[in-house]
């Protein structure tokens, strides 16, 4: 298993194929980097596509989002989690967390309390470590990879608090047809619906027309300005939104192919 987990070679536009451990990394290197640049915004375009509509947070859940996390939330956010998620370069995995959790669970919370408060992760907090898995059979160049991110735990708990907080209103902010994330949509409601106006065109006989998308890097490749503007066309408070960007600011990621390690490339979109 571990030999077929090797890359024993990768192609390179006019430079042939790479061999060596350090030429292959450098190219994934070079191939990451350029991956996750920052990402230019037409600030018109942006203001365009908000023009189309979207919702409020009500002023009443601005001050939820303020306040401290209770232990219910973190002890709920910590055992929901999957153990069995490959844990980053250090080895702590979410089962360590569930393990000791009658142990460390007060100074945890104080830890997530103050990071959240101060809005300030560290940067070993914000490096990922990037794993290419081979999308077809004979993959030959970088984008025959498929990158995953092995995120730090403490990190991933943070993100899932600041999502708990937010999913309960997520109905009243995004577009009724909005299914994913949203609580008590699932894809069945977007498949039903595509049924249901088809069959109503069938039966009026009126003219219909389906349209599928599907969005090449769709989570890879969204500009953290974009984000952070929509956060606040939604009326998200400038302290929630320090949230989100403590998360992103500064971010890295290293790339390990072949048990070698790159040195650390910055993460300028994507989430």
């Amino acid at each position: 298993m571990r030999g077929q987990r090797q890359i024993s070679e990768v192609q390179v536009r006019d430079h042939g194929w790479q061999t060596s451990a350090t030429d292959i990394l450098r190219v994934f290197s070079e191939h990451m980097r350029s991956k996750y640049r920052p990402i230019q915004v037409d600030g018109d375009s942006v203001r365009t596509m908000l023009e189309a509509g979207y919702g409020c947070v009500p002023d009443a859940w601005k001050e939820t989002l303020e306040l401290p996390i209770t232990a219910e939330e973190l002890e709920v956010v910590v055992f929901k989690g999957d153990s069995k998620k490959s844990p980053r370069r250090d080895g702590v995995g979410l089962g360590f967390f569930k393990l000791l959790w009658e142990d460390i669970a007060g100074d945890m919370r104080t830890l997530f309390i103050q990071m959240l408060r101060d809005r300030q992760l560290s940067e070993r907090h914000k490096q990922g470590v990037i794993v290419c898995i081979p999308k077809n059979a004979r993959p030959h160049t970088p984008k025959d990879y498929r990158p995953i991110t092995l995120l730090n735990t403490d990190y991933k708990i943070i993100a899932r608090l600041i999502t708990a907080r937010v999913r309960p209103i997520l109905a009243e902010l995004l577009h009724p047809n909005q299914y994913c994330g949203v609580p008590g949509n699932t894809i069945f409601d977007a498949v039903a619906t595509v049924r249901d106006a088809i069959a109503y065109a069938e039966t009026t006989r009126r003219p219909v027309c389906v349209v599928s998308l599907d969005f090449k890097q769709a989570f890879d490749r969204i500009s953290h300005t974009y984000l952070l503007t929509v956060l606040r066309s939604y009326g998200f408070n400038a302290g929630f939104i320090k949230c989100i960007r403590m998360k992103y600011e500064n971010a890295t990621s290293v790339i390990q192919v072949n048990g070698h390690i790159s040195t650390p490339i910055p993460i300028q979109c994507g989430v």
